[in-house]
């Protein structure tokens, strides 16, 4: 079984089973019940998998009076083995032809992210993964997690170790060129200068190489931590044409 990713930019913000400051522990649960992603509000959220949707409801989560924080919005897709079932919560709203009992495929847009629901923090989506029964029922409830399990595994399956990096460092999805990324890190005696000039070590990490070599991103960009959400997910000319990264 090979999953999908559901959002396009993958920066994993809380991965399964931590507990913050026993925030978990307190609901109930040994630790976080799935896989929080970075998502911005209005991101496109994408199916895992090919399947059929068992759920989409809003419910009332609380009593602030925020409606934001109020009401949380919630999708579950059933594998169409009815063996597993992936949750999608937080979201800003469905797609329109989104319904219990459409099929729908991997990669399909099925909702837009936002931080809807009394328990979140900010804009993400938190993915979850259950196994099921033959009437859908999700099994080992009591399991410390709700019956939720780690879904990392299906991910390192179909996408390698690497999954959660960010796209500089997988080279944008660019065949790798060795030759022009060792010129870049240990051969450009500008480059090496110019680190040294602010106290940094002159033989550069993977990712900023990547966006040299690959992303056609300039120095002073990519030494800017303040613009790594643009090198680090987008090339240069994917940014100058007006995408920007987790939208």
């Amino acid at each position: 079984m090979k999953f999908t990713l559901p959002v396009k930019d993958i920066c994993v913000t809380q991965p399964f089973g931590m507990n913050y400051l026993d925030f978990y522990k307190n609901l109930g649960m040994k630790g976080h019940n799935g896989v929080d992603f970075k998502a911005g509000m209005d991101c496109k959220v994408l199916s895992a998998h090919d399947g059929v949707v068992s759920y989409c409801s809003i419910y009332n989560d609380g009593e602030d009076n925020n409606p934001r924080e109020k009401w949380m919005r919630h999708l579950e897709i059933q594998s169409l083995d009815k063996t597993f079932k992936t949750v999608y919560l937080h979201l800003l709203r469905f797609e329109s032809n989104i319904q219990p009992g459409i099929k729908v495929n991997a990669g399909q847009v099925i909702g837009r992210a936002d931080n809807t629901g009394k328990y979140t923090t900010g804009n993400h989506l938190h993915f979850g993964m259950k196994m099921i029964d033959v009437n859908g029922n999700t099994i080992n409830y009591d399991n410390g997690y709700m019956g939720a399990i780690d879904p990392t595994p299906y991910f390192v399956e179909k996408y390698g170790k690497d999954w959660f990096r960010s796209a500089s460092y997988n080279r944008y999805g660019r065949k790798q060129d060795w030759m022009a990324e060792w010129k870049m890190r240990f051969k450009n005696p500008w480059l090496h200068r110019q680190l040294m000039k602010r106290g940094m070590n002159p033989i550069w990490g993977i990712e900023p190489i990547n966006a040299l070599v690959y992303g056609e991103w300039d120095f002073e960009s990519v030494i800017n931590p303040a613009l790594y959400e643009s090198w680090g997910y987008l090339t240069k000319r994917e940014f100058l044409s007006g995408k920007r990264a987790f939208k």
